[in-house]
Parts: structure tokens; C-alpha cells; sequence
């Protein structure tokens, strides 16, 4: 009794009595350490009666059982022991991620002061002393040795390495730890370096952008933090059933004991033996794990390959997507425009034999002068053609005696300057969309009809379109012509079109592979963009959308409204199919990267955001790609879906044990097997069951990515693929068309069909 005592009232005994008392004035929770204290209380109540009956008023064979007490507690210590240990690994990833951080960093003490500086730094040259990557503030720069990690975020001013593409010298960083990525990136000069990763082969020098507290590191933790401390909305059923778990465990203990009274009333001892077996068998815990333990190991899964998933209500919505929608420009395009093709048209007051350029790259020549000074993205990439074409270097200045003049920027239709060579000519360049680089030199005179009937049947125009290519076009007119306006015949003089430019936004590699695998997987996939019908038709065709699913023209008000729209139709179509095997719950999910997408993505069930994209676009997010790669949109969902499936596993697991382990406690199978279960053996029984949940969550870190092949099959790995592919039918997407969602209110009523802007 002694003992007992002191294992009851001890310090063992006293810290389940203290939160149980803490559970029920905190939050009216009756747990798991309610019903192991009543269950030891109980036993020990018991024994001491037994052992003063036997004392003063009995000596009938009564056993006291006080070491039954001390085992329950060992068995529960035990088990909460080794469920810690197993939480403990859950959150191993985001502890990782946490040690990536340098704590020191190399500062440049004799740092540039201007950007002419940064630009001629001198490597060898500088001087660093070692300070705490705590101290580090934006504009400072900073010193990295090859093999150590980038102490901040910033920007690449300058490395030693020797090797070289046509934008300068490249570095080359590890950023596994933050997307997963196994090869090295290539960084030049001016690009973004993030903190955390590791430098490669050569020495760089960076100027730090984000302090250590702003990084995309301590973004990254900071998200993960948040979305393994929110609950999925399937876990208020896991709290609900806690909540009248304990009131029915102790009227079944109630029961049970009166029953064994009824049926035997000599054996006082069996009835309160399965009584307490009944209360401490039962086991609130192993429903109350088996959400949360499957979100923070599911969570950190993700952020190990890339994916930043901002809690379990964002995995529950993910598992139920059956419909995408994917934004083209940046998204299923690169977002970097290039030239795709050029067309010249031969004419004589360009083409003459005093051009300064090969007479098949006069047309691009004249592009490159009049675009040089423009910041517009199609500018870039006509100057940047140029340059590959042309030789590299300026086009202006590495021809002599050229001098370009009178850049002039219209916004929404192009650019026009003034190109004189002394040996060639003097024109005025006009580079642009038709209508612009058809205009007369005289008000009010229209020649325009006449030029676009011209070129209205070249096959090159229709190609460039159906192609998904952006028609620039470009002018010229004699410099003599443009000041006198009219011709020595009395007629206006008029722009000449030298050729056409077919600028496209490149696919992006794993594009059509993403939306053959989304569609594989059940899921009924559509694009949104605001470019014009034709070019997003031609994308579409490219990608294997089918071309009733395509958007084009939107504002991004539109993009919210089609989400809106796909939703409500998505919800009244699954009310219809309530009763289906393969019912599904009609969550539409939006994937974006840009400022316009913000609303669209956050009005979605689930937003994913390509992390290169805007901070605007990955806060609106749900989920977002680290890596910036379509095809993490494939493993989001699919890890969604494991994920989701292995919480369903533990709720089953902890229903079917507490379902088959109340029964055998209340010793329903004594008189059949001759079988009962003492209270010790109980507690061990219900410490395995919470254990189990936890493990069965542990193994969700065994995922494996599936590998996504070209024509969208996905090769799965490891036993999570397994169970997955075990557990999880084969969904089929409900088919919706543009007709049925396509409204008036998605397009600009100012905009017209075809855009074809510089």
C-alpha cells in the first residue's frame, strides 16, 4: 500500500492528475489523462478496500491490485515516451531547414560605392572581416568561399569563375535545400542569390538584398511553423468525437460493472477489474493524432521537394481538386520572350548596296536600332536576337558612322527613331503594331487599307498566328519623304514595311508532360490569359488543352470571376453526383505566378503559386513551387492525396481499435474464449494504439516523388505509392466547356480580338 501510495500520489501520479485538471479548466476536455487517472483512482480505491475489508470485517480471498496502478503508469509513460519521440521526428524537416542558416559571414570592408564600382570590382582585391550573419543589413557586401552557404539574399555582383555564356560569367549554386533541385543552378551576374544555398566552385561577391529575418529561408520556416500548427477541417470531427469520447467510456465502464454484478455477483473482483480495463483501454489520443501528425510530417515531406504548403486545410482542399486552371504567360510559357522568326521584305531604300549589315538582316538591324533604348520585354528580345545575330555587342556602335536619333515611345503601339549612315541612307524607323507602322505622315490622309490588303494573304502572317508568334512589324520612310510628305508625283508619301518580326513567349518544357499527367489523374484542366484568342488557342493546341477550355482576352477580374464560376458549377455538379462511388467534392484550384493572378488565387479552393513569381501572387498562394517547376504542381496534388488518405487510414485504425478493444476490455469474449484483459494490459494495449498512429504518420516520410513521363504517366515509388495507389480509385473528371462558364463580364470591352503589341 506503501508504494502504491507513492506512485499514485507521487510525483508520477500528480503530473496526469495536473493535466487532467488543466485539460477540463482550460478547455472542458475530458482526455486521455482524465480516464488514466479515474482508471488508476479507481484500481487504487479498490485495493485499498479490499485491503481494509480484509482486515477488519472479511477474510474472504479478496486480491489488492495495487500493482496494477503503478503499471498502468508505467505502460502510459512509456507510451507518451515514445509518442514524443516520434513527434519529435515530424517536425525533423522543419529543423533542418532551421540549420541551414550560416551564423557568420564574410563582409567586404573596402565595398563599392556606386554602381560604375560594382560593375569594374576587383575580386583579389578586397578586404573582409568575419561578422555575424545577424548583423547583416541590405546594401551590404558580402564575401563567399566556394562550399559555403550564402549567409543572406542578394544579388550576384561578381565571381571568379571562368566560365561564361552569352550574358557574362557564371556562378553555380546548390539549391537543393530549399527546392529540391539535385544539379547546380547557374547564377550571372545580376541575378538573385538565395540565402541558405550553397556556392559552388568559384569565389563570388554579393550585395545583400533581405536581412536574415526576411530571407526566403525564414519565410520558408516561418510558413511551415504556421501550417503545422493549423488544423484540417476534417480534424474538428477527430475533436467533436474526443469531446463526448470520455463521457461514453466512463457510462460503458458504469455499464460494465453492473453488468458482471448482475451476470456473477460473488466475482465483485472481475466486474471492476474490466470496469477499469474498459476506462484505461480507451484511447481518445490515437483520434486525436491522427490528423495533426500526418499534416506536419505531410508538410515537411513537402518542403524537402520544393512545395510550401500553408497548413492541413490547404492538403484537405488540395486532395479533392478535379479541376486546374493554369494561367499561359509565365506559367505554362517561360515568360521570356525571343524571336522566333523573321521575315524581310526586299526594298530598295533599304536593301541597297550601301547597307551596313547583310541585306537579310536589314530588317532586324532597323528593329534593333529603334528598340535599343526601349525597357518593354519584346524589346529585349528583338535587341537580344540582334546581338546574336548580328555578332554580339552593341548594334549601333559596332557599325561606323551609324547615329540613331529621336527615340520616340508611344505606349500600346511601338517605337520610332531616326537611323543615319553616310554611305547608306537616312530613314525614320517605325517598329510596331499594323496600325501604328502604317500611319501616314499627313493628318488625315489613310493609306492603311491598301498596305493591310497587301500583306492580309501573306501566308507568313497567318503562320506567325497559328503559331502562337506575336507579329511586330516594322517601317520605313526617307528621312526626305517624312519632311516634305508628299512625293514629286503630288501623291503622300508613305511607310514602307521592310518585315515582320514573329516574337513568341517559349513553351515551357515540362508544359504539355504536366497537363497529360493532370488530366491522367482525373483532373479537367484549363487556361486562363489575358493574350489574345488566336496566340492562347495555338498554346492550348501545343499543351493538349482542349480548346473549349480556353480563356482568352481576361482582365484579372475575369480570372476570378471564371474561378467563381467553375466553383458554382463544380458544387451543384457534385451535389448531383452525391450518391456516386466517385463522387467528387468539386474543388477548382488556380495556378499563377503574376500580380494579376493575386485574386484569382486567392479566391480559388486552392491557389498555387510559381515561386519565381511575384510576392503579391506567393502571399495570395496556398501552396507554393519553390522550384518554379509545372510539374511540382502533379506532386502537390498527389502528395495532397497520400497524405490526406494516410489521415483517413489512422482514423479508420483508431475506430476499428477502440471499436474491437472496448468489447474485449468489458470481457464480452470471457465467456466465449475464456478470455479477459486486465487493466495493466489495457494500458499497454492503448499506449501501442497512439504509438501505431504516430508511426503510421512517420511513414508518409518514405514518399517518394513520382517521376511524371513525357506522355503524363506518373511512375510511383515506395510504399506511400503503394498504399496510395491501394486506397485511391482512379477519378474521372467531370467535363465542363468554355460555353457553359464563358460570360460576357470575363473580357475588356476596350480590348480588341487580336493585340499585337511592342
Amino acid at each position: 500500500w506503501l508504494l502504491a501510495t507513492m506512485v499514485q500520489l507521487g510525483p508520477v501520479g500528480i503530473r496526469f492528475y495536473t493535466a487532467a485538471y488543466k485539460a477540463w479548466t482550460h478547455g472542458r476536455s475530458l482526455g486521455m489523462d482524465f480516464l488514466i487517472c479515474l482508471g488508476t483512482t479507481a484500481n487504487y480505491v479498490y485495493s485499498v478496500v479490499v485491503v481494509l475489508a480484509q482486515l477488519f470485517w472479511s477474510r474472504d480471498e479478496m486480491d489488492a491490485t495495487f500493482a496494477t496502478g503503478a503499471m498502468l503508469f508505467t505502460f502510459v509513460t512509456l507510451g507518451k515516451f515514445l509518442e514524443s519521440y516520434a513527434k519529435g521526428k515530424t517536425a525533423s524537416a522543419l529543423q533542418r531547414l532551421m540549420e541551414l542558416q550560416p551564423h557568420v559571414a564574410l563582409k567586404v570592408d573596402n565595398a563599392p560605392e556606386n554602381e560604375e564600382e560594382e560593375r569594374g570590382l576587383n575580386i583579389a582585391s578586397l578586404e573582409t572581416s568575419e561578422v555575424s550573419a545577424q548583423e547583416l543589413s541590405v546594401g551590404d557586401y558580402l564575401y563567399v568561399l566556394p562550399g559555403a552557404r550564402m549567409p543572406a539574399d542578394g544579388i550576384l555582383v561578381a565571381t571568379s569563375s571562368k566560365a561564361s555564356s552569352v550574358h557574362g560569367n557564371v556562378a553555380y549554386v546548390d539549391e537543393s535545400a530549399l527546392s529540391g533541385e539535385p544539379f547546380p543552378v547557374p547564377k550571372h551576374v545580376g541575378e538573385e542569390i538565395y540565402g541558405a544555398t550553397v556556392n559552388q566552385l568559384s569565389t563570388v561577391v554579393i550585395r545583400v538584398t533581405a536581412a536574415c529575418e526576411d530571407s526566403v529561408l525564414a519565410k520558408i520556416v516561418a510558413l511551415m511553423e504556421q501550417a503545422q500548427s493549423q488544423k484540417a477541417p476534417i480534424q474538428a470531427q477527430a475533436d467533436l468525437i474526443a469531446c463526448i469520447f470520455a463521457p461514453t467510456v466512463m457510462f460503458l465502464s458504469f455499464l460494465t460493472l453492473v453488468g458482471w454484478l448482475i451476470l456473477d455477483p460473488d466475482d465483485i473482483f472481475r466486474g471492476v477489474m474490466s470496469s477499469i480495463a474498459v476506462i484505461v483501454v480507451a484511447c481518445p489520443c490515437a483520434l486525436g493524432l491522427a490528423t495533426p501528425t500526418a499534416v506536419m510530417v505531410g508538410t515537411g515531406v513537402g518542403a524537402t521537394h520544393g512545395l510550401l504548403i500553408k497548413g492541413g486545410a490547404v492538403l484537405e482542399g488540395a486532395h479533392g481538386v478535379d479541376t486546374v486552371i493554369l494561367d499561359k504567360t509565365g506559367t505554362l510559357t517561360t515568360g521570356k520572350a525571343v524571336v522566333q522568326q523573321v521575315h524581310q521584305f526586299d526594298n530598295e531604300d533599304v536593301c541597297n548596296d550601301a547597307l551596313p549589315v547583310t541585306r537579310d538582316k536589314a530588317a532586324l538591324w532597323l528593329a534593333a536600332c529603334a528598340e535599343k533604348q526601349s525597357e518593354h520585354p519584346l524589346a529585349k528580345a528583338i535587341v537580344n536576337h540582334a546581338q546574336e545575330e548580328l555578332g554580339g555587342g552593341d548594334v549601333t556602335r559596332s557599325i561606323d558612322g551609324v547615329q540613331v536619333s529621336g527615340f520616340e515611345l508611344v505606349p500600346g503601339a511601338g517605337v520610332e527613331c531616326r537611323v543615319q549612315q553616310s554611305l547608306w541612307g537616312d530613314v525614320r524607323v517605325r517598329v510596331g503594331n499594323r496600325a501604328f507602322v502604317h500611319e501616314s505622315v499627313v493628318e488625315g490622309a489613310d493609306d492603311r487599307e491598301f498596305l493591310l490588303k497587301e500583306l492580309a494573304g501573306d501566308a507568313v502572317i497567318q503562320t506567325m498566328r497559328s503559331q502562337g508568334q506575336v507579329g511586330v512589324y516594322i517601317s520605313v520612310i526617307t528621312e526626305q519623304d517624312y519632311l516634305a510628305k508628299y512625293r514629286s508625283d503630288g501623291n503622300v508619301a508613305r511607310r514602307k514595311i521592310v518585315g515582320v518580326l514573329g516574337i513568341v513567349d517559349p513553351l515551357e518544357p515540362e508544359g504539355k508532360s504536366t497537363v497529360a499527367a493532370l488530366q491522367k489523374m482525373g483532373v479537367d484542366v484549363w487556361m486562363c490569359t489575358g493574350d489574345d484568342e488566336v496566340t492562347a488557342l495555338a498554346v492550348a493546341r501545343q499543351v493538349g488543352i482542349n480548346k473549349d477550355n480556353v480563356c482568352a482576352g481576361v482582365k484579372p477580374e475575369g480570372k476570378a470571376d471564371l474561378v467563381t464560376r467553375l466553383q458554382k458549377r463544380q458544387r451543384e455538379g457534385s451535389r448531383r453526383r452525391r450518391r456516386s462511388v466517385h463522387h467528387q467534392n468539386g474543388r477548382v484550384a488556380m495556378v499563377g505566378d503574376g500580380i494579376n493572378d493575386a485574386v484569382a488565387l486567392a479566391r480559388a479552393d486552392v491557389g498555387i503559386a510559381i515561386g519565381a513569381g511575384t510576392e503579391v501572387a506567393v502571399e495570395a498562394a496556398d501552396i507554393v513551387l519553390v522550384r518554379s517547376s509545372l510539374h511540382d504542381v502533379v506532386v502537390a496534388l498527389h502528395l495532397s492525396r497520400v497524405v490526406f488518405h494516410r489521415i483517413r487510414l489512422n482514423f479508420v485504425w483508431a475506430m476499428a481499435y477502440n471499436l474491437f478493444a472496448l468489447p474485449f476490455a468489458a470481457g464480452l469474449l470471457y465467456p466465449i474464449l475464456n478470455l479477459s484483459l486486465p487493466p495493466e494490459y489495457a494500458s499497454l494495449m492503448m499506449a501501442f494504439s497512439s504509438v501505431s498512429v504516430v508511426t503510421s504518420s512517420l511513414l508518409l516520410r518514405m514518399y517518394v516523388r513520382p517521376t511524371i513521363l513525357a506522355d503524363g504517366t506518373l511512375q510511383k515509388k515506395g510504399i506511400c505509392a503503394c498504399l496510395h495507389g491501394l486506397l485511391c480509385c482512379n477519378r474521372k473528371p467531370t467535363r465542363q466547356t468554355y460555353s457553359d462558364v464563358r460570360q460576357d463580364e470575363f473580357f475588356a470591352e476596350d480590348e480588341p480580338a487580336h493585340v499585337e503589341l511592342v
